[in-house]
């Protein structure tokens, strides 16, 4: 059996050359200068200032955690307050729309209009305060069927109640008009509900401007008149919440999701939280919470100064991090791309691996480069593309061995042994590696697998490892293809004959623990050489001469063609075999 031939220079492949000298001298200096630090030492020092900067963050963390974790509870507890007070201003004019379509039906139902003595029994339903009032017939374009909408007026003066009113109207259906009076003393009673504990003081205006309840001011404070039903907020300088818009020094809005206003008051800082109502007779309406500064925004303010540090101190962390393991990842990318490659038995490809300051991955990248060279070099003795196909399906456990439908050829040099005789060794194996070189190529093309070079012969299959549902049509094409490039070939006494055979053979892992190959055994495995035998009875002069049996033939796609030799006896065979020439 023919081998490949080493090259001299690939025994030494990758020894370094004799360095004496000047040379010597000033590399040996060199490689002293270089200082290569350990991974663990690398890793300790990095870990261990990342873990001086998370724990100092930790201890100013922690210093200022109560007075934080209150602020943020705080906070979310003032979300649910302002939730609550706009509920419970929605429950109130819900529940006052909800009687008064009560009476309406009543009122309907009794089709007689209501003297003031039927409204009696209504007023321990109202807030107190509240007055009821009927008044004449008016139009209604509502349908008979349809509960009545409730009017409701802005604030106004009416005579008779010191404070502003908010009067609720509706059509009773029977040619009166029933009217509501609301004081302001009303919404007192609904501010006080609304405050749960007396650090807070609820306010309601109207708009930006007027003030209607501000907890904790006198009634006197809210004194109407016919030109200024509520009082201005700026006039009412009994509250702080006086100074609630205007611009002044360390005066600002509060960021979050709760609409809020931090400013000076004349005995300190303070901070109102409101929301504004959206919909319904409350509709532009601010309802609000004030508090003192010192239990609300000053704890918030102070956390900035801790939120600052902890940013720069996770910045450097996050800097230093990257460049370390910038530092840390080249190496290590590099060599798992090296190591796909030697996957790939790309070894040409796979580039050596540089010097390391790190002394472990320094060891590693020249154990790497090592393995490369040797890897190469026992490539050149393994069918590197049978290797491929095998890890790619999964079989490289020993002993895999089934049965399979393939397709095999053998391919000979015609006359080899009469030139080889004319020819100094090392032109032969010159002209066997172009013959070989010509052969492997057309085969691995069309995707088959060499299984071994025999003297001058080559034997390759198609169907394994991996399915190959038309090996017989690839094997083929690889036949034609090879024909191609030996008819155009400029060795004149180049002559190759071949054989095709399709049936059933065992492949696999076929040899012992010292030596192992992947090959087939099999009857087809004879049939293919029988016919590579006789293509030199068919045409001996001929430069290629392929021969393929009528099982591979059967096998092929529809219009493809080829010349019928008829039955053929083979040698060693009893039974005709029908051959057919395809080059």
């Amino acid at each position: 059996m023919a081998q490949d031939i080493l090259p001299p220079d690939s025994r030494s492949a990758g020894a370094k050359p004799e360095v004496t000298g000047e040379k010597a001298a000033a590399e040996h200096v060199s490689k002293k200068r270089k200082v290569r630090v350990p991974v663990g030492v690398a890793l300790g020092l990095v870990f261990s200032l990342l873990l001086v900067v998370i724990c100092g963050i930790i201890i100013i963390y922690m210093a200022s955690a109560d007075r934080r974790i209150a602020g943020r509870l705080l906070d979310e507890q003032a979300l649910a307050v302002l939730n609550g007070n706009e509920a419970a201003l929605n429950m109130f004019f819900s529940e006052q729309e909800q009687l008064y379509r009560a009476i309406a039906v009543h009122a309907r139902e009794a089709d007689e209009q209501f003297a003031d003595a039927d409204l009696q029994p209504y007023y321990r339903l109202l807030p107190e305060g509240v007055e009821l009032e009927l008044g004449r017939m008016v139009m209604s374009e509502e349908p008979a069927d349809e509960l009545p909408t409730v009017s409701w007026s802005e604030f106004r003066f009416e005579e008779g109640v010191a404070t502003a009113v908010k009067a609720a109207e509706l059509d009773l259906g029977n040619g009166q008009t029933l009217i509501g009076y609301y004081p302001q003393s009303v919404f007192v009673s609904i501010a006080e509900a609304m405050t749960w504990e007396g650090r807070q003081q609820v306010f309601l205006l109207s708009g930006r401007e007027q003030a209607i309840v501000i907890d904790g001011l006198p009634e006197s404070d809210f004194h109407a008149s016919p030109e200024k039903p509520l009082p201005d907020l700026a006039g009412l300088t009994a509250s702080p919440l006086h100074l609630l818009w205007q611009n002044q020094q360390r005066a600002h809005d509060m960021a979050g999701e709760i609409d809020g206003r931090v400013f000076p008051g004349n005995d300190g800082m303070y901070t109102a939280i409101f929301t504004t109502v959206e919909t319904g007779p409350a509709k532009g309406w601010i309802v609000g919470t004030l508090y003192r500064a010192e239990q609300f925004g000053a704890a918030l303010d102070q956390t900035r100064i801790v939120l600052y540090a902890a940013i720069v101190a996770l910045a450097v962390g996050a800097i230093l991090s990257f460049t370390v393991g910038r530092m840390l990842g080249r190496p290590l990318a590099r060599l798992a791309h090296t190591a796909a490659d030697l996957r790939q038995l790309d070894f040409e490809a796979a580039e050596r691996l540089p010097r390391s300051r790190l002394v472990e991955l320094d060891d590693v990248n020249q154990a790497f480069n090592g393995s490369i060279g040797a890897l190469n070099a026992f490539a050149k003795y393994v069918p590197r593309q049978l290797v491929s196909r095998l890890i790619e399906e999964g079989m490289t456990r020993s002993r895999n061995i089934e049965l399979r439908e393939m397709t095999i050829i053998f391919a000979d040099l015609a006359g080899f042994t009469n030139l080889a005789s004319h020819l100094s060794a090392e032109e032969t194996a010159s002209y066997l590696n172009d013959y070989f070189e010509t052969v492997s190529q057309a085969i691995v093309e069309c995707h088959g697998t060499i299984d071994k070079f025999l003297g001058d012969g080559v034997m390759a299959f198609w169907g394994a490892p991996s399915d190959q549902p038309d090996h017989a049509a690839m094997a083929i094409e690889a036949v034609r293809t090879l024909a191609g490039r030996i008819e155009n070939s400029p060795i004149a006494d180049m002559r190759v004959r071949i054989g095709v055979h399709t049936g059933k053979v065992v492949v696999g892992d076929i040899g012992s623990a010292a030596r192992m190959n992947y090959t087939v055994i099999g009857d087809a495995v004879n049939v293919a050489a029988r016919l590579q035998e006789y293509g030199k009875q068919v045409d001996p002069e001929a430069k290629v001469i392929a021969l393929a049996s009528g099982e591979t033939m059967s096998r092929l796609p529809k219009g493809f063609s080829a010349t019928s030799l008829g039955p053929v006896h083979l040698r060693g065979r009893e039974e005709a075999l029908t051959v057919f020439r395809i080059a």
